[in-house]
């Protein structure tokens, strides 16, 4: 699932996770449409459209106000930016590019289908097909038509880009009409999965055939590596986007300044009629305590950040919070000695204390989350959609406080003793010396400094290490020097939560295993792939390890428990069309990893939104809030507040 910054009060002056470098990371996500802004750097006031915004587009006569002004929480220059969507060279968050462009489909907070670009995405033909319908109504800010050739162009050169080409992937695509395109898949998809999974935001294939052309000349592997290398140097300005009319969202940027982005409405945008307000200002308040003046002067109308200011702010008010499907948590390395064991990583998840973490974020960053009871690998939110009830209830029991004389029973039972304030192993190694690496995002910096003197006074000694952005990256994803990490753990599925690609979910297993070879017409793939090696390169996680069958049993009986199939497992959640199997896999893997504790989520994440709501509409999780509120509810409970300014806000009326 895509997700926003960690960074969730949005003052850091470290580079944030854009989705660029989100790409970097999971090699093998087939993302593209990756936008930046830009514009003439010999002139920051820049006026970049000169049509009228004029009135059509939804009743503004009586409106009180057509304009509405918002935040900008990231260290942004427009004019540096590129917003070439197949370059990785922009400086923009990934939430950015979707007021810009639309996408025909993205997962909201819960894994629900936000239909944008899409009027219907249908999984066919025993589920190796998806059917893929567009709007009809959508154009490119030059009148011409969104088509599904632009969005083949915009895959097939994802294809050559990121894996070779076409022909070296395991998907296909066709063009069925002028509206209609059809992937063709290797394997059955998840429908539940898949129609979430359409969310690159869609590129002009006017612009950008040139290109396919060049890829589809270029003869071996290098001229397509070099056609690859020329288009991710090739520079878009934010101009070229207004003036060659290369977006189709709902907001189109016209005036530029250091300070604020100007964006007036596509008046032929679909949405248009849906909202009477004709302009926002997007202020680009990095600085928090220049965002905190602005907002006590008067001067944003909504936001997602500053909770605590808005909600003492007589002008404004809380008017949605919802669970989300993140879940910022501790990773441990299984290259420590002392981290390979069960019993230290068990001792950690008692000693987490998730309601004073809770506590600490409130009182530092203004924003409340949601406490955590147990380990099992999701949101709270999420696993109560996947497993039956009482089920968690019968999980080992870590607490959603601190246990340390828990913890320090467990470390006992494993031969562990304290000396000197330190706890010491069994063969005589203390438990000291550990790297506790963290990200350079403002409140995860907070919970590292909280819970590494946590570590600390219980005996387990460690350093606290802050790098740089990229600094981070380097240790985090190349030369794996840490013992102990703060991530995340992100999924609006059960899929995606307990992913093998990726250490955000269950681990990067893939790498270290033998591509499972396909299976004969349109079935799931339930075969057991081969391995290369019986650990993971990165934390020496085993992959096909042993434990209990029985939920809540700690101690492993002497061959009476289960295999851990990581791969199969996750292929399967992938493929089935069955949801109960879905949900009887889900129990499986959130047991393994409250027996086995990989990791250790600290707190669920939240979204919440405030508005000036003397002067504005907000939509909420109602779903008789606005006229368009039944068919677009999912759109409700999303994740970036730029998502809510796709019609759902409009200004009140006198």
């Amino acid at each position: 699932m895509a997700n926003s910054t960690r960074s969730a009060d949005g003052d850091s002056n470290e580079s944030p996770l854009t989705r660029r470098r989100w790409l970097a990371l999971c090699s093998g996500a087939a993302m593209a449409g990756l936008a930046g802004c830009g514009a003439n750097p010999d002139d920051p006031n820049a006026t970049l459209s000169s049509e009228s915004t004029g009135s059509e587009g939804g009743s503004n006569s009586n409106a009180v106000t057509t304009e509405l002004h918002m935040r900008a929480p990231v260290s942004w220059t427009p004019s540096d930016s590129n917003v070439n969507p197949f370059s990785t060279q922009g400086d923009i968050e990934y939430w950015m590019e979707y007021m810009w462009w639309e996408s025909p489909s993205y997962p909201n907070a819960v894994g629900e289908p936000i239909y944008w670009l899409a009027k219907d995405i249908s999984v066919q033909g025993g589920g190796c097909e998806v059917l893929i319908t567009l709007d009809e109504n959508h154009t490119w800010w030059d009148g011409s038509p969104v088509t599904a050739k632009d969005y083949h162009t915009t895959q097939l050169i994802t294809d050559y880009k990121e894996y070779g080409g076409p022909d070296e992937t395991d998907d296909g695509w066709e063009v069925v009409d002028k509206y209609k395109i059809k992937n063709v898949l290797s394997g059955p998809a998840n429908p539940a999965v898949k129609k979430v999974d359409y969310y690159t935001p869609v590129a002009k294939h006017d612009y950008y055939k040139s290109w396919l052309e060049k890829f589809e000349d270029a003869s071996g592997e290098q001229a397509i590596k070099g056609v690859a290398k020329e288009l991710n140097d090739h520079t878009v300005t934010l101009k070229d986007l207004t003036d060659k009319g290369l977006g189709c969202g709902l907001w189109k940027p016209a005036q530029l300044s250091p300070t604020n982005a100007v964006h007036e409405k596509y008046q032929d945008h679909p949405r248009a009629d849906w909202t009477n307000l004709e302009t926002f200002n997007w202020h680009l308040l990095s600085e928090k305590q220049k965002a905190i003046q602005a907002l006590n002067t008067g001067k944003l109308d909504f936001g997602d950040k500053l909770t605590d200011q808005a909600r003492t702010n007589d002008q404004t008010e809380v008017f949605s919070r919802f669970g989300m499907s993140g879940v910022p948590k501790l990773t441990m390395n299984w290259n420590n000695e002392h981290l390979a064991r069960r019993p230290v990583r068990r001792a950690i998840a008692y000693l987490i204390d998730s309601e004073e973490v809770v506590k600490v974020i409130k009182s530092a960053h203004g924003i409340k989350y949601n406490s955590r009871k147990t380990v099992f690998g999701m949101s709270s939110s999420l696993i109560s959609d996947w497993v039956s009830d009482g089920f968690v209830d019968k999980l080992i029991d870590y607490g959603s406080t601190s246990k340390p004389e828990k913890a320090a029973s467990v470390l006992k039972k494993a031969g562990y003793s304290k000396n000197g304030g330190v706890w010491v192993g069994p063969n005589g190694s203390k438990v000291s010396g550990l790297t506790y690496l963290t990200p350079p995002w403002n409140i995860y910096k907070s919970v590292g400094k909280y819970f590494s003197s946590k570590l600390d006074e219980f005996g387990f000694k460690n350093n606290l290490v802050v790098p740089s952005g990229s600094g981070f990256y380097k240790r985090w994803d190349e030369t794996y020097d840490f013992d102990l990490c703060n991530w995340f753990t992100t999924g609006s599925h059960p899929a995606y939560a307990y992913s093998t690609v990726e250490v955000s979910g269950l681990g990067n297993y893939d790498e270290i295993a033998v591509a499972m070879e396909k299976t004969e017409g349109c079935t799931v793939n339930r075969t057991e792939p081969e391995l290369d090696q019986p650990t993971s390169e990165k934390l020496q996680h085993p992959i096909r390890p042993k434990f209990p069958k029985q939920i809540g049993q700690k101690s492993l009986n002497s061959g009476a428990g289960q295999t851990l199939y990581p791969l199969k497992w996750h292929k399967i959640m992938l493929q089935t069309q069955d949801t109960q199997e879905v949900k009887q896999l889900t129990e499986k893997l959130a047991w393994y990893v409250n027996w086995q504790v990989p990791h250790v989520g600290f707190y669920d994440e939240v979204k919440v939104y405030w508005g000036n709501t003397n002067k504005f509409d907000f939509p909420s999780l109602k779903a008789d809030d606005h006229p368009h509120a039944e068919e677009t509810k999912a759109e409700h409970r999303t994740t970036a507040m730029e998502f809510l300014m796709k019609g759902h806000i409009s200004a009140k009326t006198k």
